[in-house]
């Protein structure tokens, strides 16, 4: 059974044509894979960081207007 990150690095690999190289220039950075295509959990994704930031301050203004 494969893990998810194994998983993604799979796909990425069948994407490429089973080219390591490709994998490390893919140019499809929309793609949602693209931060987990070395089969690792990157250190840090700006724009989820964002997002995650920003929802927080929303739930804590939430919560003090209730």
């Amino acid at each position: 059974m494969l893990t998810p990150l194994k998983a993604i690095r799979k796909k990425c690999l069948e994407c490429s044509n089973y080219q390591y190289k490709e994998v490390e220039l893919c140019p499809m950075k929309d793609c949602p894979l693209y931060p987990y295509r070395f089969g690792k959990r990157p250190s840090k994704i700006e724009g989820n960081a964002k997002k995650h930031e920003l929802s927080n301050d929303f739930l804590i203004e939430g919560v003090k207007n209730d």
